[in-house]
Parts: C-alpha cells; sequence; structure tokens
C-alpha cells in the first residue's frame, strides 16, 4: 500500500488560493484517463538516497513554470488531467490548468498525506473548501458532478474505512449527492455510498491481469445484487519498485511491456475510465514523466494507447487472435494441415479476424474458425489449463435463436436455418435447419444396441424409415438424457496423430466434452445435398458441435464437423 508520506512533504504546501473564474461546468472529457500527481517534490527530496529514479531536469513542484511543463506533456501524451494530492500544490495548479485550457484537474482526498486531516470534521471542512474550488471550468466533472478521489478505503482517521463511516462522512459532505465520488480499494459493499470504486496499486497482482479480472468480477456482482450500473474505471501501471523507500516490492517494467499490457487489459474490458497510478510518484517508482532511465518512453506508449482507447480500437493480431487460439488450433489440425494424418479438421480454418464480442457487460475475445468459434472469457486466467480458450455454444443459440451476451443474458433472434449438413443453404433446400432440431431436444430414454432408423425433415417431423446403413446407439449420456451412435462415439474418442510442445506426438485427439458439449438431441438420418446430388447422412447435435455421418464418403472423411463456425457468423452477422 501506498506510503506514509514524509513530513517534509508538507513543507512545499502552498496557501490555498481561491479560483476568480465563473461558477461553469467543467467540460467533460470522453472516456477520461487521469493520473496521479503529487505536489512535494524539491531540493530536499531528489538527494534522499531513497529514490531510484529522477526526473531528467530536477525540479521543484512548488514552481509556475513546473506545473506548467508538466501540464502540457500529460495534455500532449493524451492525458485529460491530473489528481492532485490535497492540499499541497493543488489550488495553484487548477488555476494553471484553467489558464492553460482543455485539462482538467480533481482533487485526492488523502488524510495520510495531510497531516491537518487528522479528523472528520477536518475533512469535512476541507472538502467543503474543496467543492468552492471545483466550480472552476478547469476541475474533472463526471455526469456533470465534481469528481473526489479516495485512494483506499481505510484512510479515515484511526484506520476506519467501513460502510457506517464513509456513509456518515459523506451525509455530512455531500448529503444530495451532488458530487462523484470515487473510492479505492478492495470492498465492493462501499458501492453503497461510492459512485465507483478504482485500484490504487495494481503491482500486487500474480501475473498481468488478475487485478482487472478480480475488479471486473466483483463490479460485476455488485451491479447484478444492486440492479445498479456502476462503471469499470480500470488501473494501468507502469511498474513498481519501493525497495529503497520501504523494503516494499518491486513489479518489474518490463521495458514498457507491464504499461503496454495494462492497457490492452483495460480496453479489453470496456472501462469506462483509466486511472495511471501514477505520473510522479517517485519514491514508489511508479513515475509516467520523463525520466532519466526511460526517457519520454512512458509518454510515447501513453500517446499510442490513449488514442486507442478514446477510439475504442483494442490492438488484435492478424493471424490467431490469441497464441493460445493458435496453440489449440495446432494440436488437432496442424497434422491435418501437414498431411500428417489422414481425418477431418475439428476447427478449421479460421473464416475471421479475432474481434470483441459484448458479453456479460464488459467484451470477450473470440475468433470464427469453419467449425465453431474460440473464444476467452476471462482473459486473466490460467494459461497453462486447457479451458482457458473455451468452445462457444453456437448450436444452443442457433437452436433457440438466442445471442448470448452475458453468463444469463440473451438477444432474441429468428432460429437458425442453415442446413445441418452438406452444402450450404442456397443449394440445399432439402436438408433441416438449426430450427428442425426444436422438437427432438427431450429427453429419451436409454437406446444402446438399438439400431438408428428415424429421419428428420426440414419441417422438424421425424418418420421411420429403413436404415441406409446400420448404425447402433453405443453411449447413453445421463446429464442430458440421449444416446450416441457408435460411428459418432468412436470418432470422439479415436487416438491419432496431435501436435504438443513443438512436436507431433500419438495422444487421444479429442477432449469431446471440452470441443462438443453434451448431446443435446439424439442422432438422426436426414436427407442434404452434397456437391449438388442428395444422399441420406447421419446428423446429431451437440451443445457446441454439429457431427455427421455420410456412409458414401471415403472412410477418413465419413464423420465429419459441420460448418457450425460458417453457419453461426452467417447467422449473427450477416453474409
Amino acid at each position: 500500500m501506498r506510503r506514509i508520506l514524509l513530513l517534509l512533504g508538507l513543507i512545499l504546501s502552498l496557501t490555498i488560493i481561491p479560483s476568480n473564474s465563473p461558477a461553469t461546468s467543467a467540460a467533460e472529457p470522453s472516456r477520461p484517463v487521469f493520473a496521479y500527481y503529487y505536489g512535494w517534490w524539491g531540493s530536499q527530496t531528489w538527494y534522499l538516497d531513497k529514490i531510484r529514479d529522477r526526473p531528467l531536469e530536477l525540479y521543484e513542484s512548488d514552481r509556475d513554470s513546473t506545473m506548467l511543463n508538466q501540464i502540457r506533456q500529460a495534455k500532449n501524451a493524451g492525458i485529460d488531467g491530473f489528481i492532485c494530492t490535497w492540499r499541497y500544490t493543488c489550488a495553484r495548479l487548477l488555476q494553471l490548468a484553467e489558464q492553460e485550457g482543455n485539462f482538467n484537474i480533481a482533487f485526492s482526498v488523502d488524510p495520510v498525506a495531510d497531516g491537518t486531516l487528522g479528523s472528520t470534521q477536518a475533512i469535512v471542512d476541507n472538502m467543503r473548501e474543496m467543492a468552492d474550488l471545483a466550480k472552476s471550468s478547469a476541475y474533472w466533472h463526471w455526469d456533470g458532478k465534481p469528481v473526489f478521489i479516495f485512494w483506499n478505503d481505510t484512510i479515515l482517521p484511526g484506520g476506519r474505512g467501513s460502510l457506517n463511516d464513509w456513509t456518515d462522512l459523506r451525509n455530512r459532505v455531500d448529503p444530495n449527492r451532488n458530487q462523484f465520488w470515487l473510492g479505492g480499494g478492495v470492498n465492493f459493499n462501499l458501492l453503497d455510498v461510492f459512485d465507483a470504486l478504482h485500484f490504487f496499486d495494481i503491482t500486487w497482482e500474480r501475473k498481468q491481469g488478475d487485478a482487472m479480472s478480480s475488479y471486473s468480477r466483483n463490479l460485476r456482482d455488485y451491479n447484478t445484487r444492486r440492479n445498479s450500473n456502476k462503471p469499470f474505471v480500470a488501473t494501468v501501471m507502469p511498474g513498481y519498485d519501493d525497495l529503497l523507500y520501504r523494503n516494499g516490492h518491486l513489479r518489474d517494467r518490463e521495458n514498457g511491456n507491464y504499461y503496454r499490457a495494462g492497457w490492452d487489459t483495460a480496453m479489453n474490458y470496456q472501462a469506462r475510465a483509466v486511472i495511471l497510478t501514477s505520473w510522479n510518484e517517485w519514491y514508489e517508482g511508479s513515475q509516467l514523466e520523463p525520466s532519466q532511465s526511460y526517457g519520454n518512453l512512458y509518454l510515447d506508449i501513453s500517446r499510442e494507447k490513449i488514442n486507442a482507447f478514446k477510439n475504442n480500437v483494442p490492438t488484435i493480431p492478424d493471424g490467431f487472435a490469441d497464441a493460445n487460439f493458435e496453440k489449440t488450433w495446432q494440436r488437432t489440425d496442424k497434422p491435418v494441415q501437414d498431411a500428417r494424418s489422414n481425418r477431418s479438421w475439428v476447427w478449421g480454418p479460421a473464416i475471421a479476424k479475432g474481434q470483441y464480442e459484448p458479453y456479460g457487460g464488459s467484451t470477450r475475445l473470440v475468433q470464427y474458425f469453419d467449425k465453431s468459434r474460440m473464444e476467452v472469457n476471462n482473459p486473466n486466467g490460467d494459461r497453462s489449463q486447457p479451458w482457458f480458450v473455451t468452445n462457444g455454444l453456437l448450436v444452443v443459440e442457433m437452436i433457440r435463436g438466442q445471442v448470448q451476451i452475458g453468463d444469463s443474458s440473451f438477444e432474441q433472434r429468428i432460429p437458425a436455418d442453415e442446413a445441418l449438413g452438406g452444402d450450404p443453404r442456397a443449394i440445399n433446400d432439402v436438408a433441416p435447419g438449426y430450427s428442425s432440431l426444436r422438437d427432438v431436444l427431450g429427453a429419451q430414454p436409454d437406446k444402446t444396441g438399438q439400431t438408428i432408423a428415424t429421419q428428420l425433415k426440414r419441417d422438424a417431423t421425424t418418420s421411420a424409415i429403413d436404415a441406409p446403413s446400420v448404425v447402433t446407439n453405443a453411449k447413453f449420456v445421463s446429464q442430458t438424457s440421449h444416446n450416441i451412435p457408435d460411428v459418432f462415439w468412436n470418432f470422439m474418442n479415436q487416438r491419432g496423430t496431435v501436435y504438443e510442445n513443438g512436436r507431433f506426438v500419438e495422444g487421444q485427439v479429442i477432449d469431446w466434452v471440452f470441443a462438443f458439449g453434451y448431446p443435446l438431441s439424439d442422432a438422426y438420418w436426414m436427407r442434404a445435398k452434397l456437391g449438388g446430388s442428395e444422399t441420406w447422412m447421419l446428423v446429431q447435435a451437440f451443445e457446441r458441435r454439429i457431427l455427421t455421418y455420410t456412409p458414401t464418403n471415403s472412410a477418413a472423411f465419413q464423420v465429419e464437423m459441420g460448418n457450425v463456425g460458417q453457419h453461426y457468423r452467417r447467422w449473427r452477422y450477416g453474409n
């Protein structure tokens, strides 16, 4: 956590200079980006041996030239404003921001940094003073309300920070809720009193993205419980190093890559705002401003990433959208691609670049392949686990006519009429579609050993037929009460050549629960056009895939995955 500030910092504090500007509302930045700013630096701090890096030019925080230079540097990098720790240089910084234009200031209420805020009444009195200054046209407003920031939830005098403590303070300072309070910490129940929460420090995370994953989950849970819509405020940091200051911890900057990845995570989660920790916290090694060690590197990265954030342009590479997508695809399909195995595709070729689709109030990365869709529901999960990449429930959605946009949220559509097998629907007018499966989804008894002799027609009716080929049920799946025929069960459990750890080996080709999910129906014969000619096919719907069996195909291609990825993408997005 943030340090207890040196008392010498208070020496640099300025007498409050009231703003003479008219009481007008500040222009609200779109998708705001604000950086924590500290005004206690000077000759008494730069030469302490508790700082590993230093600015390109050592400065005095209380000089107008210093503050104007910092405002201009940050503004040029795309940063909308500073969060100034009260009291220090905040009043003058606000005046200079107003003078400079197109740059905002907000106040961080920090009893840890300001020894004069040692009681609740002192905080109340000072926040009333802050509120008067917040009438400046350069003060940050959110939804028309002046923003006040509290970097942690236990900073009230005596280390207090319960819901009752914060509610009492807000009732005394802002009883009519005319301000926007951005709280800090990990107690999401405090959203009952705060308008939003953020993490001051995310460098405690075990690996990149853990903090935002935790934040997203807790915020989603809170909004669901309260039927509210509190905004997602992401935190991005360049790194952290307070080993010299308090023998704390180190988060390596990775020459800018940790900062870049933080921005990518914030964009992936579609954050409403981003807080940067920090512009100039040199004691904790989280500074972004130009330094002797890094020059302008972090301003250059900020300019690039903030532009993408403002324009809502997450970076997705060509080819595979994620390294784990490529790893998952290569395991089963590289042997097919390289002619090391004579079997049909599991995924097939990619049919689109990766993209972000809305999910659970945020977004998730997906990529469509011929046979299915890969998706990453938790980008901060364990990449070593096979379920880091999941396989969408596309068949379920197309049968029901419901696009899933959250764990329990759906967008209603007309059920898909794409042909379940064979040629595309435009030249395949006989094959049943996904909508044809609607009446065969009910539970079935165990039919192990029985021959399949029922036809599913395009109009969703079924009829008994003389089986065109002898296929018998081999497996009853109790989870959904459906039977799997021998030709599919053998295919689902086949062994063969797979690609693992950079080499071809023999192994189980498919984890069928991962790849297919459970069966949604029993298997049925259907008539379908294949290469323009009508033929018999056996078809079965699973949660994630369609399987077909065509007796007239060569042995290696009698059982194939349906083109579910193609069908779904065409159904959802059109041609």
